[in-house]
């Protein structure tokens, strides 16, 4: 694992995890550890080492240093979140990618705002230096297509309030609706609105709750019905809705250290 791209062979039933950080030891020691967990772990030292991997390999997760460092001869300056932009890339290239993002020690929750802003879930915002275990479960919570911001570095309730303000005129009436009204969803209709949310197909869904796929779309109806989503105009996506939403919730939902 020492130069600056791996590419290993795929184990069947793994799950792969892309790690980029230009610390070569917390890179390299991040490695080791998810591969000893049952990781597929591929590797990069900057943001143009991670960009030539990824158009060839399937990936589950990504684990970021949002502070990546420019490569040299690179037009972004030092003060770029290259780890923010490389998720979004990660994103469109692999919608159900889980991406963890790590920063050493200032609060870039900001950052991390303007990903959540797009409605993208699947995202985790961790200390570095945090556990181990705390990485494996951020990891599980994206995979998951779930948030998880460590209040220790940012506020989460303060990014659900902003990311609630920087909504448009028209989503805002709905996705109110959907964070009033979410306490009436049944625990299987919850099930179904994790799944929605985290962008699972239907298929999906139902293979993960054992039910038919009828069954999921009839549960997928009283999901909208009962957020006040069914009456939203159709260029705006009941399932981005409520995926904003959901963010917002689970946002608003993550408990504060002690002062």
């Amino acid at each position: 694992m020492g130069g600056s791209s791996s590419c290993p062979k795929v184990a069947a039933g793994r799950p792969s995890v892309l790690v980029v950080d230009d610390d070569a030891f917390n890179r390299e020691g991040v490695c080791a550890y998810l591969t000893q967990e049952g990781f597929t772990v591929y590797e990069a030292g900057d943001d143009a080492g991670a960009r030539l991997l990824i158009p060839r390999i399937q990936l589950d997760a990504a684990v970021l240093d949002i502070s990546i460092p420019p490569t040299l001869g690179s037009r972004a300056r030092p003060e770029h979140s290259l780890g923010i932009h490389l998720a979004r890339h990660l994103k469109e290239v692999h919608p159900r990618i889980g991406i963890v993002l790590f920063s050493a020690y200032e609060d870039r929750g900001r950052d991390v705002l303007t990903l959540l802003n797009l409605g993208l879930g699947g995202v985790a915002y961790k200390l570095k230096g945090c556990r181990p275990s705390a990485l494996l479960e951020a990891l599980r919570v994206v995979l998951d297509g779930g948030v998880a911001i460590d209040p220790d570095v940012t506020n989460p309730h303060d990014l659900a309030d902003e990311l609630l303000s920087r909504l448009s005129s028209e989503e805002r009436p709905f996705i109110e609706s959907a964070l009033k009204y979410a306490h009436h969803l049944t625990p299987r209709e919850l099930h179904v609105a994790d799944g929605l949310a985290a962008s699972q197909t239907l298929e999906g869904i139902a293979e993960r709750l054992q039910l038919a796929v009828k069954t999921v779309e009839r549960y997928v109806g009283q999901v909208y019905d009962k957020l006040g989503l069914t009456a939203a105009p159709a260029h705006l996506r009941k399932s981005s809705l409520l995926t904003k939403a959901w963010l917002i919730r689970s946002l608003r939902n993550t408990t504060l250290p002690s002062p």
